[in-house]
């Protein structure tokens, strides 16, 4: 298991979205939903957290989970949700991301790898968070609608926050 440090850079709206444009990382409009929503901090009091990428299967759902079944396994694992505020940095973070030229609808798409994190609201109608993709060599950072009853597979690529020792 491979840890990462992410740096919080706190950058305020338009410096992040800047940064974003200059890195070449694209957003889509459910990202730009959670960007604005009022509940949307820019800026977060951890100066860092550690992630890790592992799959579903890793944590024990050897048959994947619904939003619940992944809470309940990242927690017994001792970790946590990735703040949504941290999700930019992480995209920023992850330029060697495996390309692909798959496009899906209602589905999470193969060699995604979503940014487990609360919901800012619970609404099947509101994106509940992010996922990180690079499509035929774009890098995009993409907010996700789905219902909590959603059910991952197995397989499915997460980033988690490594919870602090105390």
């Amino acid at each position: 298991m491979k840890e990462t440090i992410i740096v919080n850079q706190k950058l305020n709206k338009e410096t992040l979205f800047k940064n974003l444009v200059e890195s070449n990382i694209k957003i889509n409009d459910y990202a730009k939903l959670i960007f604005n929503h009022p509940e949307f901090k820019y800026t977060n009091s951890e100066d860092q957290i550690n992630i890790v990428q592992l799959k579903l299967s890793d944590i024990g759902l050897k048959n994947g989970g619904n939003f619940e079944q992944v809470e309940r396994a990242m927690k017994s694992n001792n970790f946590d949700f990735c703040p949504l505020e941290f999700a930019p940095y992480i995209r920023m973070h992850f330029h060697s991301q495996k390309a692909s030229r798959i496009i899906t609808k209602n589905q999470h798409p193969p060699d995604s790898i979503l940014i487990f994190s609360k919901p800012l609201i619970i609404d099947d109608d509101f994106p509940k968070g992010f996922y990180i993709r690079n499509i035929e060599n774009t890098h995009w950072l993409r907010g996700y609608i789905c219902s909590m009853d959603y059910y991952w597979e197995s397989e499915t690529e997460i980033i988690l926050k490594i919870k602090p020792s105390i």
